[in-house]
C-alpha cells in the first residue's frame, strides 16, 4: 500500500492502520538490512580490546561495515527521496493552488481594514476630543460650585451648595477619566466588530549604524552561532575571536 493510499486516522476511536504503520509493512525488507548491518557492526565492535584496533587486520573490517553502511545509508536516502517527493510535490502544488486563489479575499480584507480604519480612526478622535470637552466644561463647573460656595455667607445655603460642588467635582473626576479611554474600545456595529490597535514596528534605514551591541540581549544562542560560522567560514584561524574556540574538525570518510 502505498502511503499516499493509507486510510485516513482522523476520527475517536479508529482502529486503522497509520503512516508509519505502513512505512514499516512497505520497507521490511530494509529494516531488516539495517538490523543486520546493526548486530554485525556491535559484534565487530564488541570484539575489540579496550575499544580501540590494534592492527590492520582488526581494521579492515571495520573498514567494509563502514563502506557497507555508507552504501546502505545512501540507498535509504534515496528511497525516502522516492517515497517523499511526490508527496512534497503534491503539497507545494496545493499550498501553489490556495496560495492564488487566497490573495483576493486577502486584498479585499486589507483594502477595506484601511479605508475603514481611516474613518473609523476619525471617529475615535472625535469621540476623544468630545469627551475631553466635557470633561473640561465638567471640571469648571465644579470650580465655579466651588467658589460660589465658598462665597456664601449663609450657612445652611453654603452647605448646599458645597454638597453640589462635592457631588459635581465627582462627575469631573468621572468624566475625565472617561475621556482618558474615550475612542480606544471596539466599535460594534450591526455586521461586524471594528477594533483597532497600534503595533511598534521598525524600518532599517542605514544597516551600518545600527548599535549590534544594544542588540545582544535580544540574540539567542542560534542567532550568534549563525554568524560565528560565516567568521569562521571567512577568517578561518587567521583572526582569533574572543569567547569562540576555532580549530578543524578531522572527519574520516570510506569509500569502496
Amino acid at each position: 500500500m502505498q502511503v499516499s493510499d493509507a486510510p485516513s486516522i482522523a476520527g475517536p476511536g479508529h482502529n486503522l492502520a497509520t503512516t508509519a504503520d505502513v512505512l514499516r509493512d512497505r520497507f521490511k525488507p530494509l529494516l531488516d538490512e539495517v538490523e543486520d548491518l546493526a548486530k554485525r557492526a556491535t559484534a565487530a565492535k564488541n570484539a575489540l580490546t579496550d575499544g580501540a584496533i590494534a592492527n590492520d587486520n582488526e581494521r579492515d573490517p571495520f573498514i567494509a561495515l563502514g563502506i557497507e553502511a555508507r552504501k546502505l545509508a545512501k540507498r535509504l536516502g534515496e528511497t525516502k527521496l522516492a517515497t517523499t517527493k511526490p508527496l512534497r510535490d503534491e503539497v507545494t502544488e496545493t499550498n501553489r493552488f490556495f496560495d492564488a486563489v487566497i490573495v483576493r479575499p486577502e486584498t479585499i480584507q486589507s483594502a477595506f481594514e484601511t479605508i475603514v480604519g481611516r474613518y473609523d480612526a476619525k471617529k475615535r478622535e472625535e469621540a476623544r476630543v468630545a469627551a475631553a470637552e466635557v470633561a473640561r466644561l465638567a471640571q469648571e463647573e465644579a470650580k465655579r460650585k466651588l467658589e460660589e460656595a465658598a462665597a456664601s455667607s449663609h450657612s445652611v445655603l453654603g452647605d448646599v451648595l458645597m454638597q453640589e460642588a462635592a457631588d459635581a467635582e465627582h462627575r469631573a473626576a468621572v468624566l475625565v477619566n472617561e475621556a482618558v479611554t474615550a475612542g480606544s474600545g471596539p466599535t460594534r456595529t450591526e455586521v461586524g466588530t471594528v477594533s483597532g490597535r497600534a503595533v511598534w514596528t521598525h524600518r532599517i534605514t542605514e544597516p551600518s549604524k545600527i548599535p549590534l551591541e544594544k542588540l545582544r540581549p535580544y540574540m539567542s544562542i542560534d542567532d550568534i552561532d549563525k554568524f560565528v560560522r560565516a567568521y569562521v567560514r571567512a577568517n578561518k584561524n587567521t583572526a582569533p575571536l574572543p569567547g569562540v574556540e576555532i580549530f578543524q574538525d578531522q572527519k574520516t570518510s570510506f569509500r569502496g
